[in-house]
């Protein structure tokens, strides 16, 4: 029996626990919006980091590598392009149009996405979802925001009453980027031949499922159901985008020119992967429909782990 079949029990142990955990603790006041900041920033600065180092390490050096780049951005562009042109009509609302681009914009591939990519391919599956990850920060700052800016001033009848005042600098330069320099470091020890010592293997099987409860359970405690159930029917269009437009976009965009078959099929897993947290963050900021974001979240997230991944499980593995 292959590896990634005793695996598939870290969709529920990893990703489903955490979850449900996360949401329960906060509903009941066991864990306060500080905690969950840190184990936030815990997660990103430190234990991502080392995390990226491990699994850089150890990716085998191509010229596929040299594509993440492109398919990093087109996943993020692609989605708000189509959303713009075919589906924002619908809603009348600046605000709701914009939280329904992040929504569309932003997946959830660093942390959902490398896991799940993990589940299948094993580390290196989960190395490629890190690499692609920074592309998806630039394209937060470079894209999505000033989106989000456009939306919240359009609602404010292009006054400045809704302008937000936002460093670059800041939010690419900072500590949450510090993983960046992990895969760096990983990539510079493959590409000099440095053999990865045996324990370091063995240190990444344990730290992986770390990482995962302390990514997907800061989350479950962002859901609130009672605010967000009522904008669940206006998110069936992210259905159509992210489970039958990307998947069919990406793969036929890769498919003629990545010789890996391991990347190959973790660009199709992070076609398919759900909201990401980074889509609240973007409506937060810009005051948009915050309700909305976390409800295509929540939506996505369940067609994502009840039916698509385990449909790409058997399909890929």
């Amino acid at each position: 029996m292959d590896s990634s079949d005793f695996r598939i029990i870290y969709l529920f142990t990893d990703l489903l626990a955490p979850l449900i955990v996360g949401y329960l603790l906060y509903r009941h006041g066991k864990i306060s919006d500080a905690l969950i900041s840190r184990i936030l920033r815990l997660n990103v600065i430190i234990i991502y980091t080392v995390l990226a180092l491990m699994s850089c390490w150890t990716l085998p050096i191509s010229w596929d590598l040299a594509l993440i780049p492109v398919y990093g951005i087109l996943i993020v562009l692609v989605p708000g392009v189509v959303g713009w042109a075919f589906f924002i009509r619908k809603y009348h609302n600046p605000l709701d149009r914009g939280a329904f681009l992040c929504n569309a914009m932003m997946s959830n591939i660093t942390t959902l996405g490398g896991v799940c990519a993990y589940i299948i391919y094993g580390e290196q599956g989960f190395g490629y979802a890190q690499i692609m990850g920074i592309f998806q920060t630039i394209l937060l700052v470079l894209a999505v925001f000033p989106m989000a800016q456009f939306y919240c001033l359009q609602h404010e009848n292009h006054g400045d009453t809704g302008k937000v005042s936002l460093r670059v600098r800041d939010i690419l330069l900072s500590w949450n980027q510090l993983s960046i320099l992990g895969m760096a470091a990983g990539l510079l020890l493959n590409a000099a031949g440095i053999a990865r010592p045996p324990a370091v293997g063995t240190a990444f099987e344990g730290l992986i499922h770390f990482g995962a409860w302390f990514g997907m359970l800061p989350v479950g405690a962002l859901i609130n159901l009672h605010r967000t159930r009522r904008y669940a029917p206006y998110t069936l269009d992210l259905f159509i985008l992210r489970f039958l437009v990307m998947p069919a976009f990406m793969f036929a965009i890769s498919y003629p020119f990545v010789h890996d078959p391991v990347l190959l099929g973790a660009i199709l897993v992070f076609s398919v992967t759900p909201g990401a947290i980074n889509s609240v963050t973007a409506a937060k900021l810009y005051h948009l429909n915050v309700d909305f974001t976390i409800s295509g979240f929540l939506t996505t997230s369940i067609a994502f782990f009840f039916l698509v991944y385990p449909a790409l499980f058997f399909l890929l593995r």
